[in-house]
């Protein structure tokens, strides 16, 4: 008989893969030698994708003056690496979906998702984050808990067990989920990731917002994503099954080059921004 670790790695390979024009996306968007031609004619390779980058360039998220009516202008305004994260955004949000038998409110999972999100992005812009870099860790912030949505839909008597027991406020729900499920939802984040063959970045902060990492190239979004994840708890802004407000070490706050206040001021518009951002989720 499988033991449950055994069934989660399984069901990890049952995740829906993303699209080819996807992972060429990323390729055309990393390389130094390529042009906004050259993502534009492989974003176009799907239609669907092409549509909702549009709409996406065009909402009040990004506040242009005029509006952009097809892709190559949205390229050059926004650069490559901005709509690079608009177009794995959109084919992420595509594949992902919370299904409803369990104690986890959906609608409350997706609106803390998209708050650190917001966060995140908003904290990196404090940082001094070059613009064309903060898409990413708004990518980033979107996608930390993906690892919930695969225990949510393939495990859902573990799920509610995790969720009764996170209500107690006695243990933090990593520490919860390894116990239940022999793996955590940073650790099953991480694989799927890779699966999707996420960069470093993405990883970090799918699968270090708990303990974050404070050295190292990638680290910083593992950094950026637990104070994020920690200050939208704090904030109460929606709800993803964890109570815990964790420590952050004082190594944390050196590295990012920022204090707690800070990212309070940062934060202070988040609700509007939030506002702005949900047409990600539609």
């Amino acid at each position: 008989m499988k033991s449950v670790v055994d069934k989660v790695k399984d069901s990890i390979e049952r995740m829906p893969s993303l699209s080819p024009v996807i992972h060429k996306i990323n390729e055309v968007a990393n390389s130094v030698k390529s042009s906004a031609q050259d993502l534009t004619d492989v974003i176009q390779l799907d239609p669907v994708l092409t549509a909702k980058v549009i709409r996406m360039v065009n909402s009040a998220y990004f506040g242009l003056q005029q509006q952009v009516k097809s892709l190559k202008p949205a390229v050059i305004m926004l650069g490559l690496n901005t709509i690079k994260n608009v177009a794995l955004s959109s084919a992420f949000l595509g594949k992902v979906s919370l299904n409803k038998d369990t104690k986890l409110n959906g609608e409350e999972f997706w609106k803390h998702s998209l708050g650190v999100a917001v966060a995140s992005k908003l904290i990196a812009r404090k940082m001094g984050v070059d613009s064309k870099l903060l898409e990413e860790y708004f990518i980033a912030g979107l996608i930390h808990d993906i690892g919930k949505v695969l225990i949510n839909n393939f495990f859902p008597e573990e799920m509610n067990i995790i969720l009764d027991e996170a209500l107690k406020k006695e243990e933090g729900i990593t520490e919860i989920e390894r116990r239940v499920l022999g793996l955590t939802h940073e650790e099953i984040g991480i694989a799927i990731g890779k699966k999707w063959k996420f960069a470093n970045n993405l990883l970090y902060a799918m699968g270090r917002h708990h303990q974050p990492v404070v050295q190292g190239e990638s680290a910083v979004f593992s950094m950026v994503a637990a104070v994020a994840d920690n200050f939208v708890k704090i904030m109460k802004v929606g709800f993803s099954g964890n109570y815990k407000i964790e420590h952050m070490p004082d190594e944390l706050w050196n590295q990012l080059g920022i204090k707690e206040e800070m990212v309070f001021e940062a934060l202070s518009t988040i609700n509007d921004e939030i506002e702005k951002a949900v047409l990600f989720l539609k």
